[in-house]
């Protein structure tokens, strides 16, 4: 009698096991894919049919229709000649994002391969997410008999950062560079700068345009970043200038509401970075002969209109000036993140070692600028100017978290780059990767430029809301958003 009754249950238990397997399952709907130009529209069911057989795995199982999915992904397939841009993004039924990806090809040879990695990002994002979003208690609903008090900014609900806090109007010009300056009692001040001029503006009712200076044609910028108050109060701006191919920076101080500039023709690009979240200093790097940033990171120190440098750091693998910052783990342990060169973000030990990276690109950038190379290109045997993209910035709070742009577009690939949406998107370090916190609803417009003001709470970003064209030069405006 005892034997029959195990074997009953062994047998019930043998049921139950593929049972349980099935209902964890993510049930996923890939929907048909944008496709662009329209003579390719053959492709939106065949992408999708493509991309649902691959996307199955034992924790994910496609499903005919939106309304049986617990996770949906839409795609995007856009063609220009033989080179082609898949885009991909899942997100749960409920319209939470869970993750987007990206894979570009240069000819049809490419598009199954390019699917197939495609589709293992996709799966890899959905099993690493789903899992947390879905568990995630709700947030606690006030009684309805007691009125409802404000809440603590340490208690706002989840989704309350990243919210807009104000947009200015349009500006004039689509720019590309974006520094904080003072914020005095008649409004906050803000540096920008196009590619061959330096603006301050005031943020009253509206944007007050306070003072420009204007560079020569073959003075190109490509950064900007502020520093101060100095010892009589005023903000020092760092202009990093490349004229033809060489490091000629600048530097202004912003004095009784005008510019004025107080070095020049400096060897050197220049940052403003705020290591673990702490005081922000104002760093230098060298470009080489034939590098395009050289040697150590170096603390900028100020004496007078002298620029003198010090405290020299060795900078990891695909570090520079532009991409480089630090973070402390949960247990005290420092960690140095970074940008690699293809835009996926980085993590290094002390010692050096690579020890984590993003499974999705983030950054993505339209400042550039020249340098000439004795080789020249196969493809094109007059082309002897290679170009160099400027990283965006990744900023760590003083709580320990990262933020970090993620701009996209239609079609980005080697130089041709125009983005025409962004995220941003926050990140913390659990010690043994970088989870996401938090990201902004997407905005469609470039992200230019961004910085923390930590004092205010805000993510202030410098958008391109027109591009330049021939018919006009574009518009741009700034964006507030809260960071906490």
């Amino acid at each position: 009698m005892k034997r029959s009754a195990v074997a009953i249950l062994l047998l019930a238990c043998a049921f139950l096991i593929p049972n349980s397997a099935t209902a964890a399952q993510i049930r996923a709907y890939v929907a048909p894919f944008a496709v662009v130009p329209a003579d390719a529209a053959n492709l939106k069911s065949t992408l999708q049919t493509l991309l649902s057989s691959r996307i199955a795995s034992e924790a994910i199982t496609p499903v005919t229709s939106e309304a049986e999915a617990d996770v949906i992904v839409t795609g995007s397939y856009t063609q220009f000649g033989k080179v082609f841009s898949i885009d991909a993004a899942a997100k749960l039924a409920s319209g939470h994002l869970l993750g987007t990806v990206f894979e570009q090809g240069e000819s049809q040879d490419d598009l199954i391969p390019a699917l197939g990695r495609i589709s293992t990002k996709l799966r890899t994002e959905i099993q690493q997410r789903y899992q947390a979003q879905a568990t995630a208690p709700a947030p606690a609903q006030a009684p309805v008999a007691t009125p409802a008090a404000p809440a603590a900014p340490a208690t706002q609900p989840a989704g309350q950062p990243g919210k807009t806090a104000w947009v200015s109007p349009r500006i004039p010009g689509a720019l590309m560079a974006l520094a904080p300056g003072l914020t005095r009692p008649e409004g906050r001040e803000f540096f920008v700068a196009d590619t061959h001029a330096l603006r301050v503006y005031r943020q009253e009712k509206n944007l007050k345009l306070l003072d420009e200076v204007t560079f020569s044609q073959r003075e190109k910028v490509i950064a900007i970043d502020c520093a101060g108050p100095d010892q009589n109060g005023n903000p020092r701006v760092y202009v990093t200038i490349v004229d033809i191919d060489v490091p000629a920076s600048k530097v202004f101080s912003f004095e009784g509401g005008k510019l004025k500039q107080i070095a020049g023709k400096l060897p050197y690009m220049f940052r403003a970075i705020a290591f673990n979240g702490a005081k922000s200093r104002m760093y230098a790097q060298q470009m080489g002969v034939s590098e395009d940033f050289y040697g150590d990171l170096y603390e900028v120190s100020e004496n007078g209109a002298q620029i003198e440098l010090k405290n020299p750091i060795k900078l990891p693998r695909y570090g520079n000036i532009f991409n480089y910052n630090r973070m402390t783990g949960p247990d005290g342990t420092r960690y140095a993140t970074v940008f690699s060169t293809d835009g996926y973000l980085v993590v290094y030990s002390e010692a050096g070692e690579e020890i984590w990276r993003s499974s999705e690109k983030f950054g993505g950038s339209e400042t550039y600028f020249y340098r000439e190379t004795s080789q020249t290109s196969l493809k094109d045997p007059g082309e002897n100017l290679k170009w160099r993209f400027i990283d965006q910035r990744i900023t760590v709070t003083k709580g320990g978290q990262i933020i970090v742009p993620q701009n996209s577009g239609f079609f980005v690939l080697g130089n041709s780059r125009s983005y025409s949406k962004y995220e941003l998107v926050s990140l913390a370090w659990n010690g043994s990767s970088l989870e996401e916190i938090w990201r902004t609803n997407s905005v469609k417009n470039y992200l230019a430029d961004y910085y923390l003001d930590a004092q205010a709470g805000e993510i202030v970003g410098l958008e391109v809301v027109q591009k330049e064209g021939l018919f006009g030069k574009g518009g741009s405006a700034i964006r507030a958003v809260s960071a906490q």
